[in-house]
Parts: C-alpha cells; sequence; structure tokens
C-alpha cells in the first residue's frame, strides 16, 4: 500500500513540475496532466547566451501547426478555450530577436464542456459586418483535413438560397431541446432545420415569388422572392424576413416584411406589413413633387438590420432597371409599425444599396450607396454615408464621396459593393475606420470619426487609397473587379476579387492604414464574382479563411490558413465523390459556427464538419 501511494505521489509531482528545456519553460499545465477546459497556460522563455538582444516573441501550439496565440513578450499567462481530448504535443515555442528559436513540448489531456455556442443573428455575425466569428473552438487547422472533415448532411429546398444561413443554439421546439440553423429561398419559403442533422423542423411559404423573366436585368434565379438575409431577436423570439412576390392574376408586384415566430414559424400578429413609403422630391419619377416606392422595380439585396428595436431593409433595382433609387424603410420589431422612410436620391436617381449591407456600430447606420445622382445632398449617389437614427428620421451625420464619382456612375463602377467597420483601434490616432471597396478594384480606409466628404481632385482626406488592388478586369469597358465584403480578423483585412486569388493585407494598428500590397495571397485564382470569405477562429488563434468558388457546375469550399493563404488547408474537390458541394450563390458567404459549416446552393443546405 505504501508503494502505491508513493507512486501516486511521484505521478502528482510530476504532473505539476514545470518542464523546460533551459530556454522554454512552461510552468503550467503540468506535463502528463489532465486538466478542465478553459486551460491556463504559463510559460516564459529568457534569451540564449548567444542572443543578447533579447526573446522576441512567445507562441503557443495545442497542435502541430496550430498557432493558438502569439505575444511579443518574453511570458504569458492566460487561459485558453480547448476542445476535449489528447494534446500529446501541445508546444511553446520562443522566438529570439537573433533569428534562433527553441521550444519544449508536453503532453495533456483535456476534458470538460466547451462553452454554449453563440447566435448568429445577422449577416456577417454583427452589425459590424465583419464576417469573422472568434469563438469556433472545435474547427482548427489540425482537423480541417481531408482525413477528419468531410460532407456530413444535406437538406433540400424548394429553391436558390442567396442570404447567409443564420443560427440558433438550445431552442426547444416541440419538447426537443435542438440547435437551429434557418436559411430562406427565392422560391419564397423560411426553412428551420436542426442544424446537427435532426431534420427540418418547420417551413413558411409566402406568395409566389417573381419569375425573373418579369425582372429586367434579372439574372438571380428562376424566380425572385427572398434575396436578403433575414436577421433575428432572440429576446422577442422572431426571425424577420423580406420578401417579394407577383400577382399573375392582376400583374401586381409588391414587397413585404414579415415576423415570424422562432420555434414555429407562424406569423406574429400585426405580420406581414407591405413595405411602401414616399418622400418629397423632384426625381426621375417623382409626381407632383412626390418620390413613390417602386414595387416593380425595387429589390433588397442588402441584409437586413436590427438596431436599438428597428428593423431596416435596404433596397437597389436589379440589373439598374429604372426607375429606382436607394431606399431604407425602418419598422418596430415589437409591432411592425414604419417608423423611417429614407432615400438616397431624392431628386435625383438610382443611388441602390445592395451588395454593401447596412451596418452598424450601435449608434449610428453606415450605408453605401451604388452609382446615381449626387449633389453632396439630397442625392447620395457613390457615397459612403453616416447615418443618424433620430425620432424616427435617418439624418445624414457625415459622408465620403470619392473624387471620381462622376466616372463611377457613368462606367457603372460604383463603390457599393461591400464594406466592413472595424472594431476599436485604441492605439491609432483614427480608432474607428470603415474599409472597403469598389468594382473598379480600388481599397478606401475611412475614418467614422470624420469621413472627409468630398475632394474633387483626389481622395486624399480619406486614410487611404488604393487603386487596382483588388480583381482583375475582364475587359477594358467591364471594370467588375471587386464585388465583396472584407472580412477582418486579428489585423488582416482579406478581399476576394474577380478573376483573382484570395489576398491578405495587413492593418497598422498605429496609423489604420493597410499594406498597399498584399502580404500574401491564395494559389487559388475565383473567377467571376470572385467570394464572400468568412474567418473562424479561437480568439486571434486558429485562424482558417473559407470561401467558395462559384462554378458553372460545381462549386468548391476553400478552406485557407488565415495567417499564410498559400497554405490550403482543405478543399471539397480532394474527395469530391464524397464532398462534392453543388452550385453556389454569388455574393453569398457560408457560416461557420459550433464545428459545422453550412453553404447555400440552388437546391440544398450542404453541411461540413469532422467525422
Amino acid at each position: 500500500m505504501k508503494l502505491i501511494v508513493l507512486n501516486l505521489f511521484l505521478l502528482a509531482s510530476l504532473a505539476s513540475a514545470s518542464t523546460s528545456n533551459g530556454i522554454v519553460t512552461i510552468s503550467a499545465p503540468g506535463n502528463g496532466g489532465t486538466v478542465t477546459t478553459p486551460v491556463t497556460v504559463t510559460a516564459n522563455a529568457v534569451a540564449p547566451p548567444t542572443c543578447p538582444a533579447g526573446i522576441a516573441s512567445l507562441r503557443l501550439y495545442p497542435t502541430a501547426g496550430n498557432l493558438l496565440f502569439k505575444v511579443s513578450a518574453g511570458s504569458f499567462s492566460k487561459p485558453f478555450i480547448l476542445n476535449s481530448g489528447s494534446y500529446p504535443n501541445f508546444t511553446v515555442q520562443e522566438l529570439d530577436k537573433c533569428g534562433g528559436n527553441s521550444k519544449v513540448s508536453i503532453s495533456i489531456k483535456v476534458t470538460g464542456s466547451l462553452p454554449a455556442p453563440q447566435a448568429v443573428r445577422t449577416w456577417g455575425y454583427s452589425n459590424l459586418r465583419n464576417n469573422v466569428n472568434t469563438a469556433e473552438y472545435i474547427l482548427t487547422p489540425s482537423n480541417v483535413t481531408t482525413a477528419k472533415f468531410k460532407k456530413l448532411f444535406t437538406y433540400p429546398v424548394d429553391g436558390y438560397i442567396y442570404g447567409q444561413p443564420l443560427f440558433v443554439p438550445k431552442l426547444t421546439i416541440k419538447g426537443v431541446v435542438h440547435n437551429v440553423v434557418y436559411v430562406a429561398t427565392e422560391s419564397n419559403s423560411v426553412y428551420a432545420f436542426d442544424a446537427n442533422g435532426g431534420g427540418k423542423l418547420w417551413q413558411k411559404s409566402f406568395g409566389l415569388a417573381i419569375p425573373c423573366g418579369k425582372i429586367h436585368g434579372c439574372g438571380v434565379a428562376p424566380n425572385v422572392g427572398i434575396t436578403a438575409t433575414p436577421v433575428i431577436d432572440t429576446t422577442l423570439g422572431n426571425i424577420y424576413v423580406a420578401n417579394r412576390q407577383f400577382n399573375p392574376n392582376t400583374g401586381v408586384y409588391s414587397n413585404w416584411l414579415h415576423s415570424l415566430n422562432l420555434l414555429t414559424g407562424t406569423e406574429n400578429p400585426g405580420s406581414p406589413v407591405s413595405i411602401k413609403g414616399s418622400v418629397p422630391g423632384t426625381g426621375s419619377d417623382a409626381v407632383n413633387g412626390t418620390v413613390t416606392f417602386n414595387h416593380q422595380t425595387a429589390s433588397d439585396r442588402s441584409a437586413l438590420l436590427e438596431l436599438n428595436g428597428v428593423i431596416y431593409v435596404a433596397f437597389n433595382s436589379f440589373g439598374d432597371a429604372h426607375p429606382y433609387h436607394g431606399w431604407i424603410m425602418g419598422y418596430s420589431a415589437s409591432n411592425l409599425t414604419q417608423l423611417t422612410v429614407f432615400n438616397t436620391t431624392p431628386n435625383g436617381s438610382e443611388g441602390g444599396i445592395w451588395n454593401s449591407h447596412l451596418a452598424s456600430d450601435g449608434t449610428y447606420i453606415y450605408a453605401v450607396p451604388s452609382n446615381g445622382t449626387w449633389d453632396a445632398g439630397p442625392d447620395w449617389g457613390n457615397s459612403y454615408l453616416k447615418l443618424s437614427p433620430t425620432n424616427s428620421t435617418l439624418s445624414i451625420a457625415d459622408y465620403f464621396t470619392p473624387f471620381n464619382t462622376a466616372a463611377l456612375t457613368f462606367y457603372d463602377r460604383d463603390p457599393g459593393t461591400g464594406s466592413t467597420l472595424l472594431p476599436t483601434l485604441p492605439s491609432s490616432s483614427f480608432p474607428h475606420i470603415m474599409i472597403g471597396g469598389g468594382k473598379e478594384g480600388r481599397i478606401y480606409v475611412v475614418n467614422r470619426d470624420n469621413m472627409g466628404h468630398f475632394n474633387s481632385s483626389c481622395d486624399c482626406q480619406i486614410i487611404q487609397s488604393i487603386p487596382n488592388a483588388v480583381g482583375v478586369a475582364a475587359n477594358t469597358v467591364d471594370l467588375r473587379r471587386n464585388e465583396s465584403t472584407p472580412p477582418y480578423w486579428n489585423g488582416n483585412v482579406y478581399f476576394s476579387g474577380t478573376n483573382d486569388s484570395v489576398k491578405r493585407f495587413v492593418l497598422n494598428p498605429l496609423t489604420s492604414k493597410l499594406t498597399t500590397t498584399p502580404a500574401d495571397h491564395s494559389v487559388d485564382v475565383f473567377g467571376f464574382p470572385g467570394s464572400e470569405p468568412v474567418v473562424s477562429a479561437n480568439g486571434n488563434g486558429s485562424g482558417i479563411l473559407w470561401a467558395v468558388e462559384k462554378g458553372s457546375t460545381t462549386s468548391i469550399l476553400h478552406a485557407y490558413d488565415a495567417t499564410k493563404l498559400s497554405h490550403e488547408f482543405y478543399n471539397s474537390n480532394q474527395n469530391a465523390a464524397r464532398d462534392a458541394l453543388g452550385i453556389s450563390m454569388k455574393f453569398a458567404p457560408p457560416l461557420v459556427t459550433n464545428g459545422k459549416v453550412y453553404v447555400g446552393t440552388r437546391t440544398s443546405l450542404v453541411v461540413y464538419g469532422n467525422f
């Protein structure tokens, strides 16, 4: 008995002892131990005798090739959320300022449950529209490979899925707890599926969608019903959906906003409401000094936005079918009472809001109208707008308009193709910025605190304007080089342009400027219109960039190292017989959450994950 107790004591001492190679020391967790997530890691390093300059950084790799944490210091003590399992090569590495490196490894076992997955209630994971999930603890660079990652299951749907799937965990539906993924189709249906493969939970269908032949310049789908990504309010328990309908008997077009119960799909009291409105103006379609919302030409691609209890829906026109304007309509989330009607070009025309989704920093709303009339107000074509939502109105708080706005309108090379708000950069003289790109391939970095207005000779009043940065023009006339929204993660901004690789630009946190050339790029080249990339990560580590390469007969899901895009972890064509995706939609990003990747196609929702 004494021998057994002694052996147990020795094992416990070994598990709690520091592990060191003389340069790098891991004080916790102990080698050979079992720990519960979150795991606190304590490590330090001393400079080798050959390098008096000292330590440059310490890096943590829970598994080979999976950089979870990096710090420019000689020590750290920090908790990390790790999936349960064995980690036989848990490594801390130091890099010194003389170009050398050293590392030490331990073996640990992690137990315990991960935090509950976060709800994804809106396009891009938040109103900032970053398209980044920093709470993805399951998918890592080590397990997104053809040996461990595959297509798990597919849910058939009745039409094209253009919106990003949305996700709410732990909902009780018909007495059973489900993680739920929501999608909407161009055939005017909304679906709630069990996110883990447990089948369809409910389906809600609206009136007849508009046949594409009834829409000038459509080219979207055989019919057009729900294009914009819905928005979810988990407090009220509702999902809000905007759709278009057509009555073949009367020839009447209509636009509707629905409030559906998350658990059942049933319409809430007062739902749906007809989307309509008018504003004073002398625009191209004004009648007696009034511009009226046109149901036949108005279409909504920009994702719905909820801010302070108001649901906002933005409109453009497919194929620039005239007459049209950019419209923003605001409705009460509780009862769908209309609160706001805003027109981007009341005294002119065009200025639609399409692939640059309405965004918000919690106080202001940001919109980027496309090509259209501009006169520094009230007409705002080709402008970055900062809108103040007060007293049931939207008023212009600030704006930026590119110097070449007239040419952008004439050649249809507008900047309204995708923009993102960055979180606060505390060390920068410009802590609040907005980054976007236009069809001509230019990147704009705009100071949200002072957007710069208009300078007829240059864009030099904004933080940065980088011409010809993204995309490759198909010819000298059609310069649709960029139509994507750039994700921001861990100091990196990613663009995916037409006929171009996915590019990673690095942000300087002191100046808020990007590198003028990409730090690296994917080997793969994406055709028109590029992709809508998404980044999943565990905080500032384990970064994976996901991009769907659209094809005419099949599309490909790619997973790249978010810190080195030339390194591809996985793509769905590596084992096409098992993982083939189908045909995806342009401008439609995947959803990555809780260890799975959800991709909408023409006929189904396709789900990938570990096995």
